[in-house]
């Protein structure tokens, strides 16, 4: 599953994509350089959405920061668990008695 940033580059350059291709329509008269930064502007997005889509897998310290938790909040659970089911074990032996 793709994080939300890449998410977001992505839509935010396929809509910018769409927009400059077929929102700002070319004209006959249409200048070189008018030209020019449409296609300049739509392989930067591009290339940004693609180079942060590749960021997120390739950076370890995201994996390695995403799971190095999950024993430990694993432990805790257990432990809080076990220590409630203990206290609650032994309120019910005293009454009994």
């Amino acid at each position: 599953m793709p994080s939300s940033h890449s998410q977001f580059m992505w839509f935010f350059s396929i809509y910018s994509f769409l927009f400059l291709y077929l929102r700002m329509h070319q004209t006959n008269n249409a200048r070189f350089l008018d030209l020019l930064w449409r296609h300049v502007l739509s392989l930067g997005l591009l290339a940004a959405a693609f180079l942060v889509s590749y960021s997120r897998p390739v950076s370890e310290f995201f994996l390695i920061r995403d799971t190095s938790l999950i024993p430990n909040v694993l432990w805790f659970e257990y432990t809080v668990t076990r220590a409630e089911a203990r206290n609650r074990q032994r309120k019910l032996g005293t009454k009994l008695q």
